[in-house]
């Protein structure tokens, strides 16, 4: 008798990427066979997100050609859109809808469970680990339904993130990326400790790299400064969500903060870190949002000098205080301001990348691509590529960039 075999498509945030991780250890633990890219599978989960209506579409998308090449296959749906809106996801072949309350143990939710038949554990085969602390906001930012999908925070114990990280060094993680929906925020819920700490306690570990996914602006606070300023083993990347840069548009998506608010705070960091990434999120065609005030974000951006943005046009989501106003943008508009944001974009990924032209970087070295080159990460969060031997994958090495390609780095 052989295990079922079990692939996981994981769609949206690290937060969700680290969920399908601790799905896929335990089903693993239960004698699952998991599966890779291309891998053919019995059972199919996919993770859904929900964060726009473009995310929705692509999860229904790949549920639907997924039983029309798979047809004997059991499809199992969870994440976010399982959370919200179940019911657009039940007339898909789907055998089961697993809302995210219950998707870590979803084990139990499959047909056929067999017992375990494989003394065996997962860890994926990564030198770079997600490690979700922390999941669920309730900021109530006016266009998000993250709050309706992950619920109010909740932060894992300490000691259990300390023990998590432990185990993937033991099985050769060279980077451990720390997630949360609101990452931040991580303890508050405890009132026993604080992101600061946890980044205290992990100087501990032995671990190469370790990297903050994404802090927003009203979390950074001098507690955290005062840890990150000298951390030995933090990478000197921040993805900071501005998602407006014109102070009426912040107010309206209830964001809690003013544009020379978040300049300060993204001045503080380069006085930490002479050598800062920083990165962003950028919500363009929120409603209500003129002409002029998005040539206020579009200056802002260019003058943050951003590394990396992620560029997203707004999506009316249901139960949003957003949803409800008369004053959507058109798509025609959201389309052309996305454009522009997005030519932003690359150029300055392009000038990120070009800062590094014939100066030494890191590389921790991931894999090795279809154009026979391998590829990793610098400890800015650039992507780079170059030739070298398979007995680099898993390591650090040092690098010297000559060109660069849509903003990653090329020796």
């Amino acid at each position: 008798m052989t295990s079922s075999r079990v692939r996981i498509f994981t769609f949206g945030c690290k937060v969700n990427q680290c969920d399908s991780e601790e799905i896929a250890r335990s089903l693993a633990a239960r004698g699952y066979a998991i599966g890779g890219r291309g891998d053919p599978a019995d059972i199919y989960i996919i993770n859904t997100c929900t964060v726009t209506s473009t995310a929705d579409s692509k999860a229904r998308k790949l549920i639907r050609r997924l039983a029309r090449n798979h047809p004997e296959a059991t499809l199992i749906a969870t994440g976010c859109l399982a959370e919200t809106d179940p019911y657009s996801l039940l007339d898909l072949p789907v055998a089961a809808v697993v809302p995210n309350s219950r998707k870590l143990s979803l084990a139990d939710f499959l047909p056929g469970l067999q017992p375990p038949l494989l003394a065996s554990s997962y860890i994926p085969a990564r030198t770079r680990a997600f490690v979700k602390v922390q999941d669920g906001c309730d900021h109530g930012c006016a266009y998000c339904i993250v709050p309706s999908a992950r619920g109010k925070r909740v932060s894992k114990p300490l000691a259990a993130v300390l023990a998590e990280i432990q185990c993937l060094v033991d099985a050769g993680a060279r980077e451990a990326v720390l997630c949360g929906i609101r990452l931040g925020a991580y303890g508050s819920d405890r009132g026993d400790v604080t992101l600061a700490a946890l980044l205290r306690k992990l100087r501990e570990i032995d671990i190469p790299r370790l990297r903050l996914s994404s802090i927003e602006p009203m979390d950074l606070t001098d507690d955290l400064f005062a840890e990150i300023a000298d951390h030995p083993t933090l990478c000197h990347h921040l993805h900071l969500p501005l998602q407006s840069g014109d102070d009426t548009v912040l107010a309206a998506m209830g964001r809690g903060y003013t544009a020379a608010d978040f300049a300060s705070l993204v001045g503080r960091v380069r006085e930490v870190w002479s050598d800062a990434a920083i990165t962003t999120d950028v919500m363009v065609g929120f409603p209500g949002e003129t002409d002029e005030q998005f040539d206020h974000t579009l200056s802002f951006v260019r003058e943050m000098a951003f590394s990396r943005l992620h560029v997203f046009p707004y999506s009316r989501r249901p139960d949003t205080p957003a949803a409800d106003r008369a004053d959507q943008v058109p798509s025609k508009t959201k389309r052309a301001r996305t454009d522009a944001m997005l030519a932003l974009a690359d150029d300055l990924a392009r000038a990120a990348a070009e800062k590094w032209f014939g100066r030494t970087v890191s590389v921790l070295i991931e894999e090795r691509e279809s154009g026979n080159l391998l590829a990793g990460h610098t400890p800015h969060y650039l992507k780079a590529h170059t030739p070298g031997p398979d007995d680099w994958i898993g390591r650090i090495i040092d690098l010297t960039p000559t060109r660069q390609d849509r903003g990653e780095l090329f020796v």
